[in-house]
């Protein structure tokens, strides 16, 4: 009830009273444990969540704007959503960033794809954040369907997690009636654990260092690269796993006999 009532400052009268809808309607449908991440981490903070339906994501997001209360936080979104009147009006609730990386669900839109790459997206994450503006990202990529297992997190995670300095804040999604189930159900309560925030203090340095080093080729620097942040995005989803309870069954990269030599040399 204190999130039906709290002010919403941060948020326009439209965003206000479609918030509190939400939360009188389906308030009762979530549950939190361990809160005191979230309360506690001062914007900017990166907020990093498994995906199983667009149920969760309208019932998660108006919890965000509620608790925190009604910053807005920039979400990574597929491009489609934004062609979708009444669900491009929502999202723009949450300043969306629009990945164009795959065809639209439905044939007809893709005539409005754009073409952006992986590093527009990167740093547009990037700017958010410089400017102390809180981001949500999913980096499974897409709905993930599966009861038990989690998709392969996207190497892009971690490149946004060393490149800008912010603290991530793991937060896991969890439907109790999946596992009696067998399946993510539809429309269902929901359990959103949070996990304590990762800074990565060690690993950002050597990225810097790497980014810094005249004496490497452009491809050995992209090499070391590619690899620091495919490592905290594998540590972020063990993490991921642990909270929403689902196997996160892929192995952690292996590095290159140059790329070890380089970390042994840094630690």
């Amino acid at each position: 009830m204190a999130a039906i009532t709290a002010s919403l400052t941060h948020l326009d009268p439209q965003s206000r009273l479609l918030v509190r809808s939400i939360l009188l309607c389906f308030g009762s449908f979530i549950k939190v444990d361990n809160d005191a991440p979230f309360t506690n981490t001062p914007d900017p903070v990166i907020f990093l969540f498994n995906h199983n339906n667009y149920w969760e994501n309208l019932l998660v997001v108006s919890y965000l704007l509620a608790h925190r209360p009604g910053k807005k936080l920039a979400f990574v979104s597929d491009w489609m959503f934004g062609r979708l009147p009444l669900i491009k009006w929502f999202l723009k609730r949450v300043d969306p960033i629009y990945t164009y990386s795959k065809n639209a669900r439905f044939a007809f839109l893709n005539r409005y794809q754009q073409k952006a790459d992986g590093e527009s997206v990167c740093q547009a994450c990037l700017d958010r954040l410089h400017n102390r503006q809180s981001l949500g990202l999913f980096p499974e990529g897409t709905r993930n369907h599966h009861p038990y297992r989690l998709r392969r997190g996207r190497r892009g995670v971690g490149e946004i997690v060393l490149r800008s300095g912010a603290p991530v804040l793991p937060a896991g999604i969890d439907f109790p009636r999946r596992q009696r189930n067998g399946r993510i159900p539809s429309l269902s309560p929901i359990v959103l654990r949070f996990g304590p925030p990762r800074t990565f203090p060690e690993l950002r340095a050597a990225y810097q260092a790497v980014t810094r080093d005249d004496r490497l080729t452009d491809r050995e620097r992209l090499k070391l690269q590619l690899f620091m942040s495919a490592t905290v995005t594998h540590s972020l989803m063990l993490e991921l796993s642990r909270l929403c309870g689902k196997e996160y069954p892929f192995p952690p990269p292996t590095p290159s006999f140059q790329v070890q030599r380089f970390l042994e040399n840094f630690f």
